[in-house]
């Protein structure tokens, strides 16, 4: 009997060392680490680093800024920055999100393994050695003083064009907002007429996402001539970028646009506009800059001109509508 209970005791024993040991990570498994800004609307990845290379999407920054200009940059090959990631990292999860504490923002990093687990952790001083050591190697690389010889990253060339433009059917914009985090279909675009949508004002009451109707649904001609206008480049396929990913879209003054223009066939091609002061919204243009600026293409820049002449124009037009509807 006494012998029973202590083969009991030792298999116990070993489960529970396994089920200690099921959630730590080896360094060995480590395929990904990450190291992002979280704000309460925002998520801005500062470094991501894969077992063969290490990505710095804004380019090199100082303790105190970032380039305002700064170029997507990578370092391709072999590193050992993963043999420094600190033993607790590897034991298991302990990330703080602001919002749960009084606090505007952290530094998240997570170290994420082959099949797909991930831990995670805020970013911080320590006085344990390996994490200085970590912070230490991690801050070479991002102020560009490691041994590593980093590059402009290679963006793939644009294909050919397939579609033809006889056959765009319509253009439909839509307003990205970043907080609440939701799009508004703002207009559809024909050949010969153009369809605005009421416009809305939308805010988070209790967890639910409520909007309030500011004007009723409006059809006219294309005075602009934005569907004749629609550039070469965007026949050719999507290239959609979410920039609110990067920091925009919070002031709805300097609105971003999505543009999906749609063909016979039923297939859509989607890409993003923005219509902000770059030299003063640099926060997340140096994350990753509009359409018209990645490309230079001028018809691209033409298009957007003629959206942004049309959505301040209605925008005027919609203030004045509800301040005569406001006085009677």
């Amino acid at each position: 009997m006494k012998v029973k209970n202590i083969f009991c005791s030792i298999f116990i024993l070993f489960l529970l060392s396994f089920t200690v040991k099921a959630g730590e990570f080896n360094r060995q498994d480590i395929s990904t680490l990450t190291i992002e800004h979280i704000g309460r609307s925002k998520h801005v990845v500062f470094m991501k680093i894969t077992t063969n290379s290490i990505i710095i999407p804004h380019g090199f920054c100082t303790d105190k800024q970032c380039p305002k200009d700064g170029q997507e940059i990578q370092y391709l090959g072999h590193h050992d920055i993963f043999k420094f990631v600190p033993e607790i990292y590897l034991s298991g999860s302990n990330f703080l999100h602001p919002e749960l504490y009084d606090g505007t923002n952290a530094i998240k990093v997570d170290i994420c393994i082959t099949d797909g687990r991930c831990h995670s952790w805020n970013y911080g001083e320590s006085d344990d050695k390996e994490m200085i050591l970590f912070y230490d190697k991690l801050k070479q690389i991002r102020t560009g003083k490691s041994e590593y010889q980093f590059h402009p990253k290679m963006t793939s060339p644009m294909p050919k064009v397939i579609f033809d433009k006889k056959n765009l059917k319509s253009i439909n914009i839509y307003q990205l907002i970043a907080y609440p985090f939701h799009e508004v279909l703002l207009y559809t675009i024909t050949a010969d007429s153009i369809t605005e949508y009421p416009s809305k004002i939308c805010h988070l009451n209790i967890g639910e996402l409520q909007c309030k109707v500011l004007s009723k649904s409006i059809q006219y001609q294309d005075k602009y001539n934005i569907f004749k206008a629609f550039p070469t480049l965007f026949l050719s396929s999507s290239n959609f970028i979410d920039v609110r990913r990067y920091g925009g879209g919070d002031i709805n003054d300097d609105p971003l646009f999505k543009i999906e223009g749609c063909f016979t066939d039923g297939h859509c091609n989607i890409w993003d506009l923005y219509t902000g002061n770059h030299e003063i919204d640099n926060f997340f243009n140096r994350y990753h800059d509009d359409i018209t600026n990645r490309y230079n293409d001028d018809e691209a820049k033409e298009f957007q001109s003629k959206i942004t002449q049309l959505y301040y124009d209605t925008v005027r037009s919609n203030l004045k509508f509800n301040r005569k509807k406001t006085k009677e």
